[in-house]
């Protein structure tokens, strides 16, 4: 089975609306999306953090409520530290927190759905889609 792990800004434009391809693809494939625990948090504390978030409340906890959560695991924290090591050594290190993201996505063997492509396409083995361009094929 698929599965489709969505980084923070891909959930974030889906709950904005900005994007009608993204929204589309979330829809049709909604029984293979996963949300990363990570990425919750990240959008908790946009929430918080901006007067805007509020206005998405509602529809996160029910994007929430709908979709199964990841749990940042024992096995992604050494996913994470192999993949950190391997990125700093090339001198291509990408986020701490997209660090993490790809991180457990490797240990799913999921397909981070992104718009963020330049900083995950440095993760070897990660397999991506950006559904808010053009092309969404599989990279």
């Amino acid at each position: 089975m698929v599965i489709f792990l969505p980084d923070t800004n891909a959930v974030s434009n889906y709950l904005r609306g900005t994007s009608p391809g993204l929204a589309a693809r979330m829809q049709a494939e909604f029984s293979s999306l996963r949300l990363s625990v990570l990425v919750v948090a990240e959008r908790e504390f946009g929430i918080y953090h901006h007067a805007s978030g509020l206005r998405f409340r509602r529809a996160f906890e029910a994007l929430v409520a709908s979709l199964p959560v990841e749990p940042f695991t024992r096995e992604d924290a050494a996913h994470y530290a192999r993949l950190r090591s391997t990125l700093e050594k090339r001198g291509q290190g990408i986020g701490p927190l997209d660090t993490l993201i790809a991180a457990q996505a490797l240990r799913l063997d999921a397909t981070i759905v992104t718009h963020n492509v330049r900083e995950f396409a440095r993760v070897p083995g990660l397999r991506y889609e950006d559904w808010q361009a053009a092309d969404s094929s599989p990279r």
